[in-house]
């Protein structure tokens, strides 16, 4: 009887594996409640043109808002777009922190607010840059006439940055924190789920900040540029783990620069 019964414990031991190995619908009810809600809000906007309250361009431009009025307002609608775009490439994470928290929906959530505190932080610093952009073309003429010079050196910006070593460590330190291992770590048991939040943000920032700032440059006007870089971010992460990926996305960025820039066109 001892080796069978042996061979049931080791038989209910994979069991326990192979369940443990699929996340539990609780685990991933509260993100993806989150992905799904923010995406019919972008695709509300975007039917109902309303859009335009998370285009700069028009903010700055066209909307006669007083300036730190139209900042608000798109960091207000940076969330949700936060939330559509960045929390899909999060999920694993996200998955692992509910089932070694105590409290898992709560803690999914403190680590998201902190996530997303730092791409607010990316934001608020693109919204000022943007300012300054705006202020440079309007009193230098030849910038204004070749406007689209700025959309030629974003692009040119994203495809080098996809192909540099800052991308490949930082791309590789959110994939390590995606890891049971890493959650389980020592440093990681012992810190918030708010630290963890930062620190991954962080991380995450120095991997697609390129990305997004082709998405905030020249991407908010098309709800299908925002579905493609999400599945890029995604994919670098997720999938792919970003070994060829980003030689493919960077070299497709240079290659659309060199077109925009033999090709002019009004952006």
């Amino acid at each position: 009887m001892k080796p069978n019964a042996s061979h049931d414990r080791h038989q209910a031991q994979q069991d326990g594996n192979v369940a443990a190995s699929f996340p539990s619908w609780n685990a991933v009810m509260f993100p993806w409640t989150l992905i799904l809600l923010s995406w019919m809000l972008l695709g509300i906007a975007f039917l109902t043109q309303r859009n335009v309250l998370i285009d700069h361009d028009y903010l700055l431009r066209t909307s006669h808002l007083p300036w730190i009025v139209a900042l608000l307002v798109f960091l207000l609608c940076w969330q949700v777009m936060t939330m559509a775009m960045m929390v899909p490439s999060s999920l694993s994470r996200l998955m692992i922190l509910y089932e070694s928290r105590e409290c898992g929906f709560r803690a999914q959530a403190i680590f998201i607010l902190g996530y997303a505190t730092v791409w607010t932080g990316f934001a608020l610093l693109a919204f000022l840059g943007d300012t300054l952009v705006h202020q440079v073309v309007r009193q230098w003429w030849w910038l204004y006439f070749h406007s689209q010079l700025i959309g030629v050196l974003t692009l040119a910006l994203a495809g080098v940055c996809q192909w540099s070593p800052l991308k490949w460590r930082c791309l590789q330190r959110c994939i390590a924190f995606t890891s049971a291992q890493a959650c389980m770590s020592l440093q990681e048991a012992s810190s918030s789920s708010w630290q963890q939040g930062l620190r991954y943000g962080t991380w995450c920032l120095g991997s697609s900040w390129a990305l997004m700032l082709v998405m905030f440059g020249i991407g908010m006007r098309s709800l299908l540029v925002m579905a493609l870089l999400t599945a890029v971010m995604f994919l670098e992460r997720e999938v792919f783990k970003g070994k060829w990926l980003r030689f493919a996305i960077g070299s497709a960025f240079l290659l659309l620069a060199l077109l925009w820039y033999l090709f002019p066109f009004s952006g």
